[in-house]
């Protein structure tokens, strides 16, 4: 079925600090593919990352833009549940039909494009999203009950990773969780984590991000006025955490992290991904005999896109106060000069009506 719109405009990164935008031509829809207008993205750091130079794994020119939120002009003739009207956000494409995806595992699913893939106009990149139209297969959009904010509805994906992440360490009532680093991500797994009852402690050493943490309702420690292990353990009576959730990628808080856990059966989430890669630093030894349990956690899954899609549309989390700022589309290159200066969180970057 050839799309109602045939070519859109989209943001690309041509090189370190080097955004653009290009015409693009849009793939027919196949009958399980959906026509989403976009109303806004926002940047991940991922994206700024490899836009400054700071990032060096993934090859340009590259289009990008996974957290966006947007209207439905047209569906595939197969697509049921979906019609134009509609306000959604999207996440990965993948094949669901496959093993994985019958298993829950969508975001370990074949379909899943890597980070080279090159689209037939020789741009790299698995997302195109940062862009005034996207299509997309109809198992990757989620349909929000209610219409909020398109650059608070962009947070679909970071949250759905939040969700997938906390599945794993699994908080609870009578638990005290820390969560080291107070920016984007931080943040929402703290906001996450404090709903399954469990006591949440967010670290953090910038004083315009404590601030936010403490205004949102977090508890918080200033790691820039003590020894954020010692006020941690004294807190919990010197028993420390049951779980710390790593989300900023630095070797000095995995180290933390380790120092902060419970003596046994402690438990560490390594949520973030740092350049250059942070080391552990931690004596295997300690691991053993401590019984403890490490995990990895990327991406999300169908079932946590789902959650976080419900989170955000009924109004459970409010995810307001974390965009900094909003830039028109064409003044892309503005929007990654200021998602790049540090003590921020989410720049949006509007490409219609919010």
């Amino acid at each position: 079925m050839k799309p109602i719109v045939t070519e859109t405009r989209a943001a690309i990164i041509a090189g370190v600090r080097d955004a653009r935008i290009v015409t693009r031509r849009l793939r027919d829809l196949a009958p399980h593919d959906v026509l989403v207008k976009i109303l806004s993205c926002n940047l991940c750091t991922s994206e700024f990352g490899l836009w400054s130079g700071k990032r060096t794994n993934r090859p340009l020119p590259m289009t990008f833009g996974h957290e966006w939120a947007g209207e439905v002009l047209q569906v595939g003739e197969a697509v049921r549940g979906i019609e134009p009207g509609d306000f959604v956000g999207g996440s990965h494409e993948y094949d669901p039909y496959s093993d994985e995806a019958r298993a829950g595992r969508t975001s370990e699913a074949p379909g899943v494009k890597p980070y080279d893939t090159q689209w037939d106009d020789g741009y790299f990149g698995r997302y195109e999203g940062c862009a005034e139209h996207v299509v997309q297969s109809q198992e990757s959009i989620y349909k929000f009950a209610h219409r909020i904010p398109a650059p608070e509805a962009g947070f679909l994906e970071p949250l759905a990773t939040v969700v997938n992440g906390l599945r794993k360490i699994d908080p609870h009532e009578g638990e005290t969780i820390v969560v080291i680093g107070a920016g984007t991500m931080g943040v929402l797994n703290a906001l996450v984590a404090a709903r399954s009852g469990a006591r949440v402690i967010v670290t953090e050493v910038s004083p315009e991000k404590v601030r936010v943490a403490e205004r949102l309702g977090l508890e918080v420690v200033d790691g820039s006025a003590c020894d954020a292990v010692e006020e941690v353990r004294r807190r919990t009576g010197g028993r420390g955490a049951d779980s710390v959730v790593i989300a900023v990628g630095l070797t000095l808080a995995d180290q933390q992290a380790f120092a902060m856990l419970k003596k046994f059966h402690g438990k560490v989430l390594f949520f973030a991904a740092g350049y250059p890669a942070p080391e552990v630093g931690v004596d295997v030894n300690k691991i053993h005999y401590g019984k403890m349990e490490l995990y990895g956690t990327l991406m999300a899954d169908y079932v946590d896109f789902m959650e976080s899609c419900r989170l955000l549309g009924e109004g459970i989390i409010d995810v307001s106060t974390l965009v900094s700022a909003r830039y028109p589309f064409d003044d892309i290159t503005a929007a990654f000069e200021h998602a790049v200066q540090p003590g921020g969180y989410r720049t949006a970057v509007i490409m219609g009506e919010e």
